[in-house]
């Protein structure tokens, strides 16, 4: 075949979210500034306060400028994703992981797909907690492992890890940084609905993990059926690694120091820098427990950190999208012209709509307390008007935050667990995409539902 004509490489990811930050730059000069004032003393949004405001067109220097400010606004996020990946890479280099899964997979035998289930439960319900949204970038080389050792794919990887875990995340009766923020501003008691939201989890959940062991299934019988050009079909991994008592103490402390962070999250607002901590010290005692010396120590820590740089970069990047959106002043019209449209609609599609923009807002605000506070003093006095429940509203905004986050490349966290997977965003986006309308259908179902029970 002659060179021309052959298959056209698929643009790498920080050309993609580049490219949608010029698209962020030429709206901010058509579509008209706006603003809201804040509730004095807060930074929730006054909904009786929108005006129009004199235009600020983001030009060529304000779009690269917005390169750096994306970057700053995300630093704190692109620094816990150097560390987390550099201390959870000791982790790995101890083969405490390796050791384990190999083990696993020799005393499960022909059961060893089982492994999938357990782990994807797991990163649920971590999701769930909040504790595993961008921290699940830092995972995705166990993910790996355990997609090499199966010799299944890159895809299954992300899957297991990123997948289940912002399933559970945009599905969550507890998340702090969505549901609890959200609720807030609406004023409603604090993880009110709980009951609901967790029957929600689950009917997400099942589907979900139905489809991952499908394609898992698939590949495993036939690996040619794997989309991904470079699997792991041929790959030759030993199970002979020995896992020790050395290696188990290593992995028990990695669950006790999530758990610990799990808990003091909730019940302590624990946030990023406790995280960060945490993770620091499970591989110091990771080191020492399997006498790593002081060099095999420094050089998983700084392969680690060199493995996650990209992700980091492409983080900071994609919030350069929003920045851009703040500067220009769009944000806000774009959220009154939502208002406006749902105000005039009858009852009974008031919840519905908002979801459906939350889902499609999400493109532009990837961040879930951010949206919340953006959208959610709009959404709640609508709710009101519209003779939906408060709690409807919070259920919109969570569905429509959460659900879109595996399909945008304005998601810093996606784009980055794609990144060290090594698996490229066409083709994620053919394998998912299946799924993320089955779930865009589910959220129509459950504000249907809501909105029938009066929930």
């Amino acid at each position: 075949m002659n060179q021309k004509t052959a298959k056209r490489k698929f643009p790498n990811a920080l050309v993609i979210v580049f490219g949608i930050m010029v698209i962020a730059a030429v709206l901010t000069w058509i579509i008209p500034a706006g603003q809201y004032a804040t509730v004095e003393g807060t930074s929730t949004l006054d909904p009786e306060s929108f005006t129009y405001i004199e235009s600020t067109p983001v030009g060529l220097w304000d779009l690269l400028q917005a390169v750096y400010g994306g970057m700053n606004k995300s630093a704190s996020v692109i620094c816990f994703t150097l560390m987390a990946g550099g201390c959870f890479n000791v982790l790995i280099a101890s083969k405490s992981v390796d050791g384990f899964i190999c083990y696993l997979i020799r005393k499960l035998g022909n059961k060893a797909d089982t492994a999938i289930p357990v782990l994807a439960l797991l990163m649920s319900l971590l999701g769930a907690t909040g504790v595993m949204a961008n921290p699940v970038v830092a995972v995705i080389p166990i993910g790996l492992l355990l997609a090499k050792h199966l010799h299944m794919d890159q895809i299954v990887a992300v899957a297991v890890m990123f997948l289940a875990a912002y399933g559970g995340y945009a599905t969550s009766p507890i998340c702090a940084m969505t549901v609890q923020i959200a609720q807030k501003i609406a004023g409603l008691p604090m993880l009110s609905g709980f009951g609901f939201r967790c029957v929600m989890w689950l009917v997400f959940f099942v589907p979900t993990l139905l489809y991952i062991m499908h394609y898992a299934s698939k590949i495993r019988k036939d690996p040619s059926a794997s989309i991904m050009e470079n699997s792991f079909k041929d790959e030759e991994v030993s199970l002979d690694l020995p896992f020790t008592w050395r290696h188990a103490m290593a992995l028990i402390g990695l669950a006790a120091g999530l758990g610990i962070y799990t808990y003091c999250s909730l019940n302590l607002g624990w946030s990023m820098a406790e995280m960060a901590t945490v993770i620091m010290l499970i591989a110091v005692f990771a080191a020492f427990i399997t006498q790593m010396s002081v060099d095999e120590f420094t050089e998983g820590l700084l392969a680690g950190v060199r493995q996650m740089a990209f992700s980091a970069v492409l983080m900071g990047l994609a919030s350069g999208v929003s920045v851009i959106l703040t500067n220009g002043n769009i944000l806000h019209t774009i959220i009154y012209g939502m208002a406006a449209g749902i105000h005039a609609l009858p009852n009974g599609f008031a919840a519905p709509v908002m979801y459906l923009f939350n889902l499609g807002f999400n493109f532009f605000v990837n961040s879930g307390s951010g949206q919340a506070t953006v959208v959610m003093p709009i959404m709640a006095p609508l709710a009101d008007v519209t003779g939906i429940t408060r709690q409807a509203a919070v259920t919109a905004f969570q569905l429509g935050d959460g659900l879109s986050n595996i399909i945008f490349p304005t998601s810093g966290t996606l784009m980055a667990c794609l990144a060290i997977a090594g698996v490229d965003f066409r083709r994620w986006i053919k394998w998912v995409f299946p799924l993320f309308l089955l779930w865009a259908v589910m959220g129509l179902g459950v504000m249907v539902v809501i909105v029938s029970l009066g929930i």
